[in-house]
């Protein structure tokens, strides 16, 4: 006997509310630096697993002095300040307006976030390399902790390319255009929630708290890596709103899981009963960075994805115009002539991702602090 069955998609059954709940993410940046926030609204039980980016609002700082800041709408759900230099000795609160509908957190007191002692990495036995944070309070008064960290690293195209040819005619790069098919500089922040606590220990410290790890092989080591990490003290309110909201997000599918919980944020709306994802507090915060460079890892094994070795195109090919779908021209070939002129017969090309970073890494401008040994000539 033979049984067969399909697996066919779960409805929930039941009259649920379809509330479209606004979740607020971020915190109100004191001191040096921006606030940023992100608003989101989630979906119903029956609709798509993920939130969708609240790009309608209007969103405000305010202390209690009267003051007002105004946060920038980048149209994907995240909302930026300029750069503040807020006061630590107000109160400040988030203001947000959407759908008509005001939406508030409570007014929260700065917490003086301790200064991180070092970002560093090691590489263990099994080749991980392993980036860790140390920090302590001196007061011996923070206990909660809270990372985010933005990578950056070099990228450099296998190939250089200094010739284009388009639209039939061939021109020589501008040493500008070629730098930037030549190096790229990709980045990456954390998505997930990076919190750990000292509440349990003699001292208020944090030694060697993992952040991130990735393979040695791993492209981010190919010539130079940067991780900066901010850090910011919490709360005791903060902390644990957080750590429900991690249990919930990412401890959830198995029969040994939490069940799901009631996260009491401190946003609430000012029109209406409707329930508000969020927790809003005000912080200083500290930055440290860290480098690593290609020749400071020992049995470094990174190899370069681009294994294609350069081909030749010709002109009179039929073919040669489809090549270019494919291929990036690099040096012009040259045929004989009867005068001092060499005419251009074609090119030695190379497929288009191993001689342009740029269709891979992105576009982004090389960071600021981004120094430029090691670089080669593309002139």
């Amino acid at each position: 006997m033979i049984v067969s069955s399909c697996r066919e998609r779960f409805e929930a059954e039941g009259n649920f509310k379809n509330e479209n709940f606004l979740v607020v993410e971020g915190f109100i940046n004191v001191g040096e630096g921006i606030t940023r926030i992100k608003l989101s609204r989630v979906t119903g039980l029956n609709e798509p697993d993920e939130l969708v980016s609240e790009t309608e609002a209007n969103v405000f700082i305010e202390d209690d002095d009267g003051s007002v800041y105004t946060l920038n709408n980048l149209n994907n759900g995240l909302y930026e300040s300029e750069e503040l230099h807020l006061d630590a000795n107000h109160n400040y609160r988030l203001r947000v307006e959407s759908n008509e509908k005001v939406y508030l957190s409570a007014y929260t007191t700065p917490v003086i976030s301790p200064r991180t002692d070092s970002v560093g990495w090691t590489k263990g036995a099994d080749n991980y390399i392993n980036i860790h944070v140390n920090t302590h309070d001196p007061r011996n008064s923070t206990f909660y902790y809270k990372w985010e960290y933005e990578e950056v690293w070099e990228v450099r195209s296998t190939y250089v390319s200094k010739w284009a040819y388009e639209n039939g005619v061939s021109r020589v790069r501008p040493a500008d255009e070629v730098r930037s098919m030549t190096y790229c500089w990709p980045n990456a922040r954390n998505q997930d929630l990076i919190l750990a606590s000292s509440a349990q220990f003699a001292t208020d410290a944090i030694t060697l708290f993992p952040l991130t790890r990735f393979y040695i092989t791993d492209p981010r080591l190919g010539w130079r890596y940067s991780v900066i990490v901010k850090q910011r003290a919490l709360t005791l309110e903060e902390y644990e709103f957080l750590q429900i909201m991690k249990k919930n997000s990412s401890a959830l599918g198995s029969f040994f899981d939490g069940q799901p919980s009631q996260m009491p944020g401190n946003m609430y709306s000012t029109t209406t009963n409707e329930t508000v994802v969020g927790f809003i507090g005000s912080y200083t915060s500290d930055l440290k960075q860290l480098i690593i460079k290609r020749d400071e890892i020992s049995d470094f094994s990174y190899t370069t994805p681009c294994y294609y070795e350069p081909a030749e195109a010709f002109l009179e090919d039929p073919l040669f115009q489809s090549y270019l779908s494919i291929y990036q021209t690099l040096e012009p070939i040259y045929g004989p002539s009867e005068d001092d002129a060499q005419p251009i017969i074609g090119f030695s090309v190379a497929r288009r991702e191993c001689a342009d970073c740029r269709i891979f890494s992105g576009t982004a401008p090389k960071p600021p602090f981004w120094v430029e040994e090691d670089e080669g000539d593309v002139e």
